[in-house]
């Protein structure tokens, strides 16, 4: 399949940029950043009438939770224990 786009001088320039500096024809660097974006799963999409956003996992949320709750009541602390 051929297709054919009209670019802007600027993304046109930033295309060939980026695919010199891969050592890639503009061709193969388009090819290439088209199947990756095909393959790759998308990070916001609908479900109903939700947005969703993926992203990487908290590795232990509780943890951070608590950590967090920690460093607020020290920092409370330090406010009411200093004079003013």
């Amino acid at each position: 399949m051929a297709i054919m786009l009209e670019l802007t001088p600027e993304i046109e320039a930033r295309l060939i940029a980026q695919a010199t500096a891969q050592g890639m024809s503009a061709e193969a660097f388009l090819k290439a950043a088209i199947e990756n974006l095909l393959n790759t799963d998308p990070l916001i999409y609908r479900v109903g009438t939700a947005l969703v956003v993926q992203s990487t996992p908290i590795s232990n949320l509780e943890t951070s939770v608590d950590q967090m709750r920690e460093e607020r009541l020290s920092s409370l602390i330090a406010d009411y224990e200093s004079p003013v």
